[in-house]
């Protein structure tokens, strides 16, 4: 009750105020329950209409209900459906929780026809699977919420030999009527026709300027709400299962969600935010319980529910909750479209086979927090590919932080006066630019996003698991997670860590060949056409930014259309590193020239900047003091990492603000 009064009297003086739910932890049967529950609270600290908007109603409200699966599903046991269509981007089997037992009852119908783009655990059970086309290669809309609706056009002709969704339905319709084209209820010829005409009463004969402004879209305003007098049941979730088991916690990957994105190599191979594992799914269990089983990260245990039991190898947790595990949901393995390379890998699991039937009592949508689950260790091992061995920074300071008092005192946290600028060389004169990055480690939250947009732009290829174990992974910007404060509760701070274009570079003295060199704007090159692979560059780079190539590395066919022109693909022997966007920056200085000026401050994106969604990356000239990246420079926030060393790096990282503990 203490620590009830406690936070009730710091949410209470909080100035702005927020309250949110915890996701798939509030998830339960008492899922509406627990959000009307939060909404109360934020309308009593007077914080609805501030930091909570009732705004425009998302298009989710609207999708199929959960309730409404569940029928079906009991109508294809009973024999009731003659014939099922799977759209695309659907994969029941995978995604459903098993009590439903939709693999069993899709058995019981007579037809079952696929759209969908890949091969999944659900289209192994369609009699006929008809591709769609890739949403890049389609006509189609959007409605996330209201006010907007969005137009997609092709962009590029089909890959494979697939038919639009809708194109196949119109044909499929006018075969049953046995209606001609172009007369009956369905005249259009062509998908994009029938679009033509539902939108023509939106456009107004405007439908070119629709397609050049991707849709249309309106202000919607925030819908007033109000608290009513009345009582409010709270409770504690009712759990199934055994009751001196774990509570199971089945929460969207980050990067794949419910699985939809599992099949695609970049996102396999980007680090989880938090595990930093590639390639693989595990189960999160809590350091005390993994000590009792005699468990270590990598061994198998086995997860049992009342509704089924999965395998998947451990991750021990020194901050989950002792009575709870979590297993992340979407992480299923497909083999379609990797190099040969990469192998093949046992297909992980879905935490969602141990789920029952349960439903949210107020709403009827899926409860994800349902069961509570029992393990047991099966003396099998299968290591995960974990990309950073340890999370302390033991005291080297790589991501540093402020409290909040010293960050508005303006005053720097720990090591006292800066090192001061040592070096036998003399200061590089740079006539034109000097390009640099600034980092806000307070904004940064850890995505992954800046990675794969990296891989994407600069032709990084995959290397697979097993390469990605021994640290062989290319990625040039690595996410790295440091904790701070107390084991248990710690605060996590997450350092984007790239190439730091040294102004006094340690790479570029050791290289025999003059492969890695600095450019008169500041930039640490690297000319693969000299590099010979003795990896000295590597090896003396206190950074731990440059990558080399051990293999021929592919990029199995239709991926060769996803290469960047304006950048070389690497060959074996080779090491690369970030360039800091050296073709966008090339593109953005002919662009200037062509109207007769010079580079203006924003008109050069890297790619990990223009894909950051919380703007933490900032790219500028270092020599232009009106930029928004001279300004952030200047902050008392402002470091450099491993200064002590003497490299003069070119970007500059923000420290974290506390808030809290540290």
């Amino acid at each position: 009750m203490e620590t009830l009064r406690r936070l009730a009297k710091a949410f209470g003086g909080a100035r702005p105020g927020l309250a949110i739910g915890g996701g798939v932890a509030v998830s339960g049967a008492n899922a509406t329950r627990t959000q009307v529950a939060i909404n109360l609270l934020n309308a009593a600290a007077g914080n609805v209409g501030r930091t909570v908007l009732f705004g425009p109603d998302s298009a989710y409200g609207r999708v199929t209900p959960y309730a409404e699966v569940a029928r079906l599903v009991r109508a294809m046991e009973q024999g009731e459906v003659e014939v099922l269509l799977l759209g695309p981007g659907v994969n029941p089997v995978h995604a459903l929780p098993g009590g439903l037992r939709f693999a069993e009852a899709a058995r019981k119908v007579g037809l079952v026809v696929s759209f969908a783009t890949e091969p999944d655990e659900t289209t192994a059970l369609a009699h006929v699977i008809l591709p769609d086309t890739h949403w890049l290669e389609a006509w189609g809309d959007y409605a996330p919420c209201e006010g907007v609706t969005g137009l997609l056009q092709p962009t590029m002709a089909p890959v494979r030999d697939a038919r639009q969704l809708g194109d196949v339905l119109l044909a499929a319709g006018r075969a049953v009527l046995g209606s001609e084209e172009g007369k009956g209820p369905l005249p259009w010829a062509s998908f994009e026709q029938y679009l033509k005409a539902a939108w023509e009463p939106v456009v107004r004969g405007e439908w070119a300027a629709a397609l050049r402004r991707g849709g249309a879209w309106r202000a919607v305003a925030p819908v007033p709400v109000t608290a009513q007098a009345g009582a409010l049941e709270a409770g504690a979730a009712a759990l199934e299962g055994d009751a001196a088991g774990f509570a199971l916690l089945p929460y969207p990957s980050l990067r794949f969600y419910d699985g939809r994105g599992a099949s695609r190599a970049w996102l396999q191979e980007a680090p989880d935010t938090m595990t930093q594992a590639v390639w693989d799914a595990w189960v999160e269990v809590p350091a005390a319980a993994a000590a009792a089983l005699g468990v270590a990260t990598g061994d198998v245990v086995r997860v049992t529910s009342p509704h089924g039991a999965i395998e998947l190898p451990a991750y021990v947790s020194a901050t989950l909750h002792p009575k709870a595990v979590a297993i992340p949901l979407g992480h299923r393995y497909a083999a379609y479209h990797v190099p040969s390379y990469v192998g093949t890998a046992p297909t992980p699991m879905s935490p969602a086979a141990l789920l029952g039937p349960a439903t949210d009592e107020a709403s009827g949508g899926a409860a994800w927090l349902s069961v509570r689950v029992t393990l047991a260790k099966t003396g099998a091992r299968r290591p995960l590919a974990i990309l950073q061995a340890t999370h302390d920074q033991d005291g080297r300071e790589l991501a540093q932080h402020v409290d909040l008092r010293a960050a508005r005192e303006q005053a720097l946290r720990g090591r006292g006066e800066p090192h001061a600028p040592i070096s036998m060389y003399a200061d590089q004169v740079y006539p034109g630019y000097r390009w640099g990055l600034a980092i806000d480690v307070d904004a940064c939250v850890g995505c992954q996003a800046c990675v794969v947009a990296c891989q994407a732009e600069n032709n990084v290829p995959v290397v697979g698991k097993a390469s990605a174990a021994y640290g062989r992974q290319l990625h040039w910007i690595r996410l790295e997670r440091w904790a701070e404060g107390p084991a248990g509760h710690p605060t996590n701070l997450f350092l984007p860590m790239l190439c730091q274009h040294c102004e006094v570079a340690p790479c570029e003295p050791v290289c025999p060949v003059f492969a890695a060199y600095r450019t008169e704007e500041g930039l640490n090159g690297q000319v693969y056409n000299r590099c010979i692979g003795t990896r000295y560059c590597g090896n003396n780079c206190p950074y731990h930014v440059r990558r080399f190539n051990w293999f021929q590395y592919e990029f199995p066919a239709p991926l060769e259309i996803q290469l960047n022109p304006d950048v070389t693909v690497r060959q074996l022997g080779l090491m690369e590193k970030c360039t800091m966007c050296i073709q966008r920056i090339v593109g953005g200085k002919d662009h200037a020239r062509d109207q007769k000026r010079t580079v203006r401050d924003g008109d050069i994106l890297t790619a990990c900047q223009q894909t950051c969604p919380t703007q933490a990356i900032t790219f500028g000239n270092i020599k232009d003091e009106q930029s928004a990246l001279a300004g952030l420079r200047r902050s008392p926030r402002a470091y450099t990492v491993l200064e002590e060393v003497g490299t003069r790096p070119s970007v500059v990282y923000l420290r974290k603000v506390i808030r809290g503990h540290a």
